[in-house]
């Protein structure tokens, strides 16, 4: 199994269940990684982990702040030499009981290949998307106009990447999230995330994959290596608004892709957070004025004071 040449780092804040249930999950499926590290921001009153189970995986646990980006930038640095892979997990994601036997299977179909430099698993979201809002991103228009794409794993020229999920086949991407994921270590050793990106590190995940792949490697998505992450949440608040447009922004601008593009997705995306309000989600009208501050401070030249 590679998880025997595996690093694996999971950064976590406040959810020492989640923790404890992959920590359930791993002991029963006699899944050991050669180095197993737990990143936490937690507050004091919830750490409280299955000490015994931590003890038996022979897990390290390390503290630090809130960081998503800062937190698995330490794990990166606390890799031993004698490893691998490194796998970066979110602390609510469930696989199912045979994702690691697929996976597993789905590295060696490709690790003969010698530019694959990270593998994924395939989260599985029985969430339907708004009628409307799935025809308009599928539309002609929006395909032709670079603004989105109906195939997974795409990143645009406005800036904006397509989901990953569901998939019905082994596939090629060009970006991977963070929430289950597999680098070979001798492509990202030297890499780190970006931690300019605020607390929540929103879209870290899209830069550091997307740079692995604009340096010539390939990235790809196991059909068979099956998880779930049902704690979803929407953020709707002026930070969040402010932070999804700065941020992408700041990924335009550090892969050279067209602004204009970006600009009228960003429109786009302010819209679509502004109808929300219409269905008495009033914390929307917050993220929507946070988008247009976002835009602003763009157009005005103040981003780089932000």
């Amino acid at each position: 199994m590679f998880v025997n040449s595996t690093t694996l780092i999971i950064p976590t804040r406040n959810r020492p269940q989640s923790i404890n249930n992959l920590l359930n999950y791993f002991y029963i499926n006699k899944i050991q990684f050669k180095q197993f590290l737990i990143i936490d921001s937690s507050d004091i009153k919830y750490k409280k982990y299955n000490y015994n189970l931590v003890k038996k995986l022979k897990i390290k646990i390390i503290k630090t702040y809130p960081s998503a980006s800062h937190q698995r930038n330490i794990g990166l640095k606390k890799v031993k030499k004698n490893i691998k892979y490194i796998m970066f997990l979110d602390d609510d994601v469930i696989f199912y009981k045979d994702s690691f036997k697929n996976m597993n299977q789905t590295i060696n179909k490709f690790n003969k290949k010698k530019n694959i430099a990270g593998f994924a698993f395939n989260l599985i979201n029985k969430d339907k998307e708004n009628y409307i809002i799935k025809k308009i991103k599928e539309s002609r228009l929006l395909n032709f106009l670079n603004l989105y794409s109906i195939f997974p794993g795409k990143v645009l020229k406005s800036g904006w990447h397509s989901k990953i999920e569901n998939v019905k086949k082994d596939i090629y991407v060009e970006w991977l999230f963070s929430g289950a994921t597999i680098y070979k270590k001798k492509f990202i050793k030297k890499m780190r995330f970006n931690t300019s990106l605020g607390s929540y590190s929103y879209l870290e995940d899209l830069f550091f994959s997307h740079e692995v792949f604009k340096k010539g490697f390939n990235l790809i998505v196991s059909k068979n290596g099956k998880f779930r992450n049902p704690n979803f949440v929407e953020r709707s608040n002026f930070e969040f608004g402010f932070k999804e447009v700065i941020n992408r922004y700041k990924f335009v601008k550090k892969f050279n892709l067209n602004k204009m593009l970006f600009l009228i997705n960003c429109f786009f995306r302010f819209i679509k957070s502004f109808i929300q309000i219409f269905k008495f989600k009033i914390n929307y009208l917050m993220r929507s004025i946070g988008n247009i501050y976002g835009i602003i401070t763009i157009l005005f030249n103040l981003y780089e004071k932000k």
